[in-house]
């Protein structure tokens, strides 16, 4: 599948310090992409660069394999990088009206969609202001989806929400790919949930762009081990050593003991050790999620 965006060598300088260095993204079209990284990373400042929010220092910037020039983008995108531009003292629908007209987008039933879409349909002429966090940014979406944009760009737009709001975007942005299309680029730090529904990733760290990977390849990559417990753990260790040819084990403190390989005989393991009469407070197979994954490749958390 080709690429609806890529950048080549993008890189973002203030006075001596870049904020972007040598950033080689590719982001076929359709895809969910979750870019990932710390605070002050450089995600926001990549997302600016493609939305024209700011001029690169160099490199460049793809559409659809054409080089695109500042401010004349060859697709429509749509963007909410940073605060949403709400008028607070009006509704969701003249918000979007407001909007349409601008762009003149404002065709029959168009605005209603919009709303269904977010499910901002039932909130009548209630303010902007009167929202809560989840339906302005509900709101704020919408705002970006007027154009009918092919490239949605989104940057945290789950953060500081309760677990229901999160849930409410997540599903909220799988439909409007699937159904509007949209090929969506979103930033966050909150990682259990963007591996929910991304499809793609981009590690960034000080401005540099690590690792991008699939969903897929997330899945065969992240490693799985079993975790034991027990007060014995030396005991239990030795026995698995003699007993089952295990060797490829670590130890975490005083009681806990880490098996990184046979993790699929985990059964026959721990009826190994209840056999051997030795005591287990703890056993399970866990599981690398996306955070675990971006501690290992970056060495620190997404705070």
């Amino acid at each position: 599948m080709s690429d609806l965006l890529s950048t080549a060598k993008l890189s973002k300088r203030y006075g001596k310090k870049f904020a972007l260095r040598d950033a080689d993204i590719h982001i076929p079209k359709g895809e969910i992409y979750g870019l990932i990284g710390r605070n002050g990373a450089g995600k926001t400042t990549l997302l600016k660069l493609i939305n024209s929010q700011i001029t690169a220092t160099s490199g460049q910037i793809f559409l659809n394999g054409e080089k695109m020039r500042f401010g004349v983008p060859t697709i429509r995108i749509g963007a909410l990088v940073e605060s949403p531009g709400l008028y607070p003292d009006c509704s969701a629908r003249e918000n979007l009206m407001y909007k349409a007209i601008a762009l003149g987008r404002n065709k029959p039933g168009h605005i209603d969609q919009l709303l269904r879409t977010v499910e901002l349909s039932d909130t009548g002429k209630k303010k902007a202001k009167q929202f809560s966090l989840g339906m302005k940014q509900r709101l704020a979406i919408a705002l970006a989806l007027v154009d009918d944009p092919e490239l949605l760009i989104l940057d945290e737009p789950i953060n500081g929400m309760d677990p229901q709001g999160i849930k409410d975007i997540r599903e909220m942005l799988v439909k409007i790919n699937r159904e509007m299309g949209a090929t969506i680029v979103i930033s966050s730090h909150i990682l259990d949930e963007l591996a929910k529904f991304a499809t793609r990733y981009g590690i960034i760290k000080d401005g540099q762009v690590l690792r991008e990977f699939t969903r897929e390849q997330l899945e065969q990559e992240n490693r799985s081990d079993i975790r034991i417990e027990s007060p014995q753990i030396a005991q239990v260790e030795a026995a698995l050593r003699e007993g089952m040819a295990l060797s490829h084990m670590q130890r975490q403190g005083d009681h806990t003991l880490l098996v990184q390989e046979e993790v699929e005989r985990h059964e026959q393991i721990s009826r190994f050790l209840f056999d051997r009469g030795l005591y287990v407070s703890q056993f399970y197979v866990r599981h690398e999620s996306l955070e675990d994954y971006f501690m290992g490749l970056t060495g620190g958390t997404v705070q």
